[in-house]
């Protein structure tokens, strides 16, 4: 609120006092855009309607027309007159908006205008441009283009920078930084005897081939493109999504140029024939929250959708935030409302729904049948390497197991085989298919005792049963003979074409199919259990976002063929031998089909629809082929129940590989949508203008000669055009912060006025050109910063540095700090050697208590831990419940991924020594850990100690903690011996087996000692 003062203001003269004579001339974006923004430009800044007076002081010009600044003469200034004076009406910044200058903050200010108050354009928004390297007088520090930079500003205070780090500390920071995992014993070791002059870039370079650099990459990443496999609002029901997380480390173990992981992720699906790479990178684009909630309005989260993925876009590629702008102009930044939906405008092509579900009051065909357990369309289904590879290894296991089984018959099991072989041969011989139809007969199965049947039955010659009249409990029988091996049963649906008389019922694919299946002869009654069944033609059903394995429960057959021969097969846990003649029965649960066929088979396989017989079969049973009639005649037979239960359980596996293949929420274009801008945010007021895709008005457009409709192909190709200023040192910084600890601009989120500003400005530009020249290539850009000297220094920070620069924005020594949530517990897994190293796939479960899942509902759902080598796959594929966190991730900062973030918070919590103590995975790993310390050739205290502080920390332990741990390890082996109970309850943690040659009580004491260690301050750091 700029105006006249009312009384004559008497300016300071402290100025001589504060500025040497020889200093050097202030510099706007440096010395004065940071108090301005801080202080000025909420009133008299971009925002118009909060603007006071008319008055901006963020562009020069119009600060001077109102003469706040008058060039040279700051005593005719009216800023210098305000910011001095005393009288509450006048002084600015004003009482009320409890900013206030410091005494050497207005002695800057107007410094500044007697130096002639010039602006600069802010430093982000001008296109980087490479400096010359600084010249610097200890060229031998300088092992590339980085350290001259740093070495510059340490030189001009006569400061040098910390000496290199040991090998031991430089290899754990390299492998932790690169994989985010510690070295093993061999790999150090190695290093540790390479005395070459390349030994560390030996280092760098095979990290940096490693399939788990691309992991330890993806991390960050995922946080800034808010992955999760879960929608967060409401119900918060599951997503399928984990392809997309495999593109990342893909994207980042092949090197993929950056602009083409931008193009990809925001327009894989507009590029030229897209492969199905590109369009799983487009999942970027659907991981905003989405809902289902009933009563949602869909024209609020189709605003909110848009909205989310403007804040993303400005926050992942422009290093900028946009998201105040979605009500009013940007207060500090020159960031308009209209960018902000017109940025929103290139993204209303997605196809989305408001509210993904069928509800009366939102009708969509597209979404008829959606509920609460159904995914998020539109999706496509991929390949999965990792699933591939899992299905690929239990059917191994389930080949392997039968094959052994086979090679260890005895002769009676021979004999069988034998008496087997010649019964399937001859049976063959008259069903060449392998099946066998009963005559059937049926009859309605009555609810009430005085009800008679509504149901007709017509039995026709080829054992078609057709049904005329209401739906209703149907018995079919199926008389069986002596001798007979059932294994299979399967079920025909006949259309009407097939029918000797054409019914005009309800059609067949209306309706679902189950059933139970029993044996009777006389009085006696063998119910039968099915292990698995699957059908030629289905509907989908689903469970929690997941389509549900096979139809053994539920058959429902595809509506869109009820004109076609559609069969499901049913095969049977355990297959039955007939002594006797018998009846199969199965029972109907509310038949509503027009007419089906039954149908047995003595042949089972691994595949359902594969029982039966080919031609295969068939000339092996006549020459007696033993190797290919093992897996039939085991399955068929179930001959040996040793193995039985453990074939069945990895069948299972199989299943859930689902033939190696994925479904993942893609983009799919559609006719954009019309885009508002929405008065102050608000949804439901159309009456501001209509908006085009456009990019921020005060940056470079994209080129458009013909004027036409911007696509997301423009905004990502302008995102990563050498025109736009932003993206390449938005991401340098944040690599920068990676390797360094804090960004060369310390607000990593924010490179706007509001932001800090960079350290080293010049090295950030340069960093900026060497990645697009580069190729925007990221692995080049990784090993400038870790093959240079900055990066190697020792991380104590010293005298007087520490005094003068306790933050380390010079880079005098490398930054300590605490690893991410993920890399907390790889860390753990991998000291104690349970970690699973497998690449991508689906999420994993880590251990929680039952009912963990209790309070979520919509669908309600239940938690279940993996139980198997799933338990230590890496942190990168814990399952992300967005409104329930891992408790483990939360309590050491992972963000719930609710919105896109580029930086995590950090903290020093109580909880996260709980955690390392208590969390069932810790205490397993200390066992583990305890258990691999005491097998090791050393068998004293001190060896043992040795042993572990390697394999921990990549050093030697010290004496004080050899004296402290030997102390406590026997009073552990005290507290043991008095507290029998103890080391059966803490053998019983996990799902990790313990070595039965060991003594429990020295492995439980030896537990407590290995919880400590991976407790310490040191064990979760990277120095």
């Amino acid at each position: 609120m700029f105006g006249y003062p009312k009384k004559a203001i008497v300016l300071s003269a402290i100025s001589a006092l504060i500025f040497g004579a020889n200093a050097e001339p202030l510099r706007f974006n440096h010395d004065i855009r940071p108090i301005l923004s801080d202080n000025c430009f909420r009133c008299h800044g971009p925002d118009k309607n909060q603007r006071k007076k008319g008055l901006r002081l963020d562009i020069r010009e119009q600060a001077i027309e109102k003469k706040a600044f008058v060039p040279g003469k700051p005593e005719d200034s009216k800023l210098v007159t305000h910011i001095f004076s005393t009288d509450p009406d006048e002084i600015m910044p004003p009482p009320e908006s409890n900013k206030k200058l410091t005494a050497e903050q207005k002695e800057i200010l107007k410094r500044w205008i007697a130096e002639g108050a010039q602006y600069e354009p802010h430093w982000a928004y001008i296109k980087p441009v490479k400096a010359p390297l600084p010249a610097v007088k200890n060229k031998k520090w300088v092992s590339n283009q980085i350290d001259p930079f740093i070495l510059q500003q340490l030189e001009a205070k006569n400061w040098t920078p910390s000496p290199e780090a040991d090998k031991r500390t430089l290899l754990r920071r390299l492998s932790l930084d690169l994989t985010g995992l510690p070295p093993t014993l061999d790999e150090l070791n190695a290093f540790l005897r390479d005395n070459s002059s390349h030994a560390y870039e030996k280092q760098v370079d095979r990290l940096l081939a490693s399939p788990h650099y691309g992991e330890c990459m993806a991390v960050p990443w995922l946080d800034v493109a808010r992955f999760s496999d879960t929608v967060g609002y409401h119900g918060d029901q599951n997503q399928r999504i984990f392809p997309y997380r495999d593109y990342v480390i893909n994207a980042f173990n092949n090197n993929k140029p950056f602009d083409q992981f931008t193009i990809e992720q925001l327009a894989g699906d507009l590029l030229p024939h897209p492969t199905d790479e590109q369009l799983v990178a487009t999942g970027f684009n659907r991981l905003n929250m989405m809902t289902r909630e009933g009563g949602a309005q869909p024209k609020e989260y189709l605003a909110k959708y848009g909205a989310d993925r403007v804040r993303t876009v400005s926050g992942a590629f422009l290093g900028s935030t946009m998201a105040c702008c979605e009500c009013h102009d940007h207060k500090f930044d020159p960031f308009k409302t209209r960018d902000f939906y017109s940025m929103k405008a290139f993204f209303a092509d997605v196809k989305q729904w408001g509210v993904y579900a069928d509800y009366g009051y939102t009708p969509n065909p597209e979404l008829r049948g959606v509920g609460n357990e159904h995914p998020f369309y539109p999706e496509i289904e991929v390949d999965s390497p990792y699933l591939k590879s899992r299905m690929a290894d239990f059917t191994k296991r389930i080949d392997t197991a039968i094959a052994d089984a086979s090679k260890k018959m005895n002769k009676q099991q021979k004999k069988n085989f034998d008496v087997w072989r010649k019964w399937s041969t001859d049976f063959v011989k008259v069903h060449t298919n392998g099946w066998f139809t009963p005559t059937p007969s049926a009859q309605y199965v009555k609810k009430e005792m005085n009800s008679t049947p509504n149901t007709n039955f017509v039995i026709e010659a080829s054992g078609n049963i057709q049904f005329v009249g209401k739906p209703g409990d149907t018995e079919v029988s199926l008389p069986l003979s002596n001798g007979l091996w059932l294994s299979a049963i399967r079920v025909e649906l006949v259309p009407d074409k097939k029918l000797a008389v054409p019914t005009k019922k309800k059609r067949p694919t209306d309706s679902s199919i189950s059933f139970t299946a029993k044996l009777e002869n006389g009085t006696n009654k063998t119910s039968l259990d099915f292990y698995h069944a699957e059908a030629d033609h289905k509907k989908d059903r689903f469970s929690n976002g997941a389509s549900v394995i096979g139809v053994k429960d539920m058959w429902q057959p595809d509506p869109d063929l009820d004109n076609e021969l559609q069969t499901a097969v049913w095969v049977l846990s355990k297959p039955v031998h007939l002594s006797t003649n018998e009846t199969l029965k199965l029972d109907f649960k509310e038949n509503g089909v027009a007419a089906l066929r039954i149908s047995v088979s003595p042949f089972a396989a691994t595949a359902p629809m594969a029982s039966g017989a080919n031609d295969a079969l068939a000339k092996a049973l006549r020459k007696n082929d033993r190797s290919n009639l093992q897996t039939t005649y085991y399955l068929s037979t179930a001959w040996d129940t040793n193995t039985l239960a453990d074939v069945r359980k990895w069948q299972r596996e199989v299943l859930e590989c689902r033939n190696g293949r994925a479904y993942t929420m893609v983009t799919k274009q559609m006719e954009p949508m019309v885009t508002h801008i929405l008065p102050r945010g608000n949804w439901q007021d159309d009456s501001a203008p209509i908006v085009e895709p456009a990019t921020p008005a005060f940056l470079p457009a994209p080129p458009n000669p013909t004027n036409r409709r911007l696509t997301r192909l423009d905004l990502a190709q302008w995102i990563v055009s050498p025109d736009n200023p932003l993206t390449s040192r938005a991401i340098m910084n944040r690599m920068w912060k990676q390797f360094f600890g804090t960004g060369i601009s310390a607000t990593v989120e924010d490179l706007g006025t509001q932001g800090d500003p960079p350290s080293h400005p010049e090295l950030l530009d340069w960093l900026a050109v060497e990645f697009q020249e580069s190729g925007w290539n990221i692995k080049h850009m990784v090993k400038l910063m870790v093959m240079s000297s900055t990066y190697r220094e020792a991380s104590n920070l010293r005298s007087p540095m520490r005094d003068e620069d306790p933050n380390d924005r010079l880079l005098s020594a490398q930054e300590p700090r605490r690893l991410d949530a993920e890399f907390v517990r790889d860390n753990a897994l991998s000291i104690a050697g349970l970690i699973n190293l497998q690449v991508g796939g689906p999420s994993a479960f880590p251990y929680q208590p039952a009912g963990y899942y209790a309070n979520i509902q919509f669908p309600e759902r239940d938690y279940y831990p993996d139980k198997d080598d799933r338990q230590y796959r890496r942190g990168i594929y814990a399952h992300w419940q967005r409104t329930f966190l891992q408790p483990m991730l939360a309590n050491f900062d992972a963000p719930s991924r609710e919105e896109s973030v580029c930086t995590r918070n950090i903290s020093n919590s109580p909880q996260q020594a709980l955690t390392l103590l208590n969390d069932p995975t810790f205490v397993e790993c200390s066992r583990v850990f305890a258990q691999n310390v005491l097998l090791q050739k050393s068998k004293t205290d001190d060896g043992r100690l040795d042993y572990a502080f390697e394999k921990a920390l990549a050093r030697p332990i010290k004496q004080n903690e050899k004296h402290s741990l030997l102390e406590f390890l026997n009073q552990q082996r005290q507290n043991v011996a008095e507290h029998k109970d103890d080391p059966d309850k803490l053998m019983h943690v996990g799902i990790a087996p313990t070595t039965s040659t060991l003594d429990k009580n020295e492995l439980t004491a030896w537990t407590q000692v290995c919880r400590v260690i991976l407790n310490m301050h040191e064990t979760i750091t990277r120095y």
